[in-house]
């Protein structure tokens, strides 16, 4: 009799894109998926730790799987919350039988080049994460010290990952990491976000791609003609623009 699996991914797109590779590392070791985790052997919390809000919902979720759990059942803890408190959730909540650091978890995935997942979003569209960390240091942002340094995954293993996912039946493709527009810089020496597009951009079944948290300052004029000349990329661009007042991002 094959173990069942329950996991519950909390926060961002990012976060769900890791989630979607944990379960189909969890499918290919023979792991059955289940929505009930009274029912489930493993029990896997993805967490989020961006803001309080997010951490209190982490927090309630963990003490929830662990009343649900069965006894025996393992529940197991990743993700930015794990990264920012692992030695307090080991201690606060014993029922806790591993925590998964997302250094541990990124060493994983980047080390494997895990390109292929169980799409969770209806199947219709995906999310491809094109990079993981942040090199910014913004002082009201702690994504750094949760996700590392810049991390752009290789361009070959996007496109087969973006032709596995068409092949299941993506439509539209959400490129997404924590700053999009550098993708590249720490790879291949220059910004590359644009020759990505293009390659995407030739794989059949696609029909939509779109780009999520650019930051203006590195939109260079190459990705600009992207934007304008290919008919796949949606003329929609995600800016995050609290960044062009000063006083605002002091107050965060």
């Amino acid at each position: 009799m094959s173990k069942k699996l329950h996991l519950v991914s909390l926060g961002c797109d990012k976060n769900l894109s890791d989630s979607e590779k944990m379960l189909r590392m969890a499918a290919d070791r023979g792991y059955e998926l289940t929505d009930e985790p009274s029912e489930a052997d493993v029990i896997l919390v993805n967490t989020c730790a961006f803001i309080l809000d997010a951490q209190d919902e982490s927090v309630q979720t963990i003490l929830e799987m662990a009343e649900a759990k069965k006894q025996a059942a393992q529940l197991i803890v990743a993700g930015c919350l794990a990264e920012r408190y692992k030695d307090e959730i080991k201690k606060e909540i014993p029922e806790v039988t591993r925590v998964i650091t997302n250094g541990e978890l990124q060493d994983r995935l980047f080390g494997e080049h895990i390109t292929d997942r169980i799409v969770t979003t209806g199947g219709h569209f995906a999310y491809l994460k094109i990079a993981e960390g942040c090199d910014k240091m913004c002082t009201y942002c702690i994504i750094p010290h949760l996700r590392g340094h810049y991390r752009s995954v290789p361009m070959e293993d996007l496109v087969k990952e973006a032709e596995a996912l068409s092949e299941g039946g993506v439509k539209e493709l959400i490129l997404v990491a924590q700053e999009t527009t550098v993708y590249g810089t720490d790879l291949y020496g220059r910004n590359c976000l644009a020759k990505l597009l293009k390659e995407l951009c030739k794989i059949e079944g696609l029909e939509w791609i779109r780009v999520m948290y650019l930051y203006p300052n590195n939109f260079t004029d190459e990705l600009i003609e992207c934007f304008a000349t290919l008919p796949k990329v949606c003329k929609y661009i995600d800016i995050p623009i609290q960044h062009t007042e000063s006083n605002i991002l002091k107050l965060m």
